[in-house]
């Protein structure tokens, strides 16, 4: 196994890059920060992982490598994990409108954020949302805003290969939201792969965390994005994007999964 990042480093640190598409069309990306001496075997991971992806066999990889100072790096905190046990789609974006609502975001908008997020497809970042009025900020609609420079401390980069295809999702969907929604002008995020073999995806928030839906959209769906819901009323727009595209953020290796929960027990509220 290769250790990818101790805060007792005594060698330099770089983060690793890759986005690949096929035909034009957006297939994989992925991203670590590690020590020096992995560098040769990240990239030959996520290579890999561009070539053999369900989407398709990439015939466009870009890999950038750059060095990250150590006191460039913030230290947060995961976010706590909590399933909500839905059996079907339909139930799962019931169940992310009901914790749209908890946020204080109205049955209205929430009903647009999920219909927005089900009109999503092959975007490369995320959509950036003001709350207040419902428009989007992203400066170019296609690119989207790209949440960059995160990883856990002391992750494992085999489990690019090794893993099961949930643990992949599901632990780099944490190290991405996690820095989000540790941005002070963001209220919260919805998403779901656009990997038409994974259902599952969350709504996560400083509130009540990491709220992970096994069912939130059809199998053999290619559709699936990020909506980072804004505050504009609190916030610079060019401070929140330069904080999520940015700012170099590890997050400590401290994930707390807490007790899934039923359907019916989210929606009457104990969570």
């Amino acid at each position: 196994m290769l250790s990818i990042l101790r805060l007792d480093r005594n060698m330099g640190l770089y983060s690793i890059k890759m986005r690949s598409s096929k035909d034009d069309k957006h297939i994989s990306g992925a991203e670590k920060i590690i020590k020096e001496e992995n560098i040769e075997g990240a990239v030959s991971l996520l290579l890999k992982r561009a070539l053999l992806h369900s989407k398709g066999k990439s015939d466009f990889i870009n890999i950038k490598v750059e060095e990250v100072k150590e006191n460039e790096l913030e230290i947060i905190d995961p976010l706590d994990v909590t399933t909500v046990d839905v059996d079907n789609y339909i139930e799962g974006l019931d169940a992310a409108k009901f914790m749209l609502m908890r946020l204080g975001i109205d049955k209205e908008k929430s009903q647009n954020i999920v219909n927005l997020l089900r009109d999503t497809c092959n975007m490369r970042g995320a959509i950036l949302l003001d709350i207040n009025t419902m428009e989007r900020l992203e400066p170019d609609k296609q690119r989207g805003i790209r949440s960059t420079y995160m990883d856990f401390e002391d992750s494992n980069i085999n489990h690019l290969t090794k893993e099961t295809k949930h643990n992949v999702h599901f632990i780099e969907a944490l190290a991405l939201t996690s820095k989000v929604v540790n941005c002070p002008h963001i209220i919260g995020e919805v998403c779901y792969s656009d990997d038409p073999n994974y259902t599952a995806g969350y709504v996560a928030s400083k509130e009540y965390g990491y709220i992970r839906f096994p069912h939130l959209k059809e199998l053999g769906n290619e559709y699936g994005g990020r909506v980072f819901i804004y505050d504009s009323a609190i916030s610079n727009l060019q401070d929140c994007i330069d904080y999520i595209e940015k700012s170099k953020v590890v997050i400590k290796n401290n994930i707390k999964i807490n007790k899934n929960i039923s359907y019916k027990q989210f929606i009457s509220d104990e969570i």
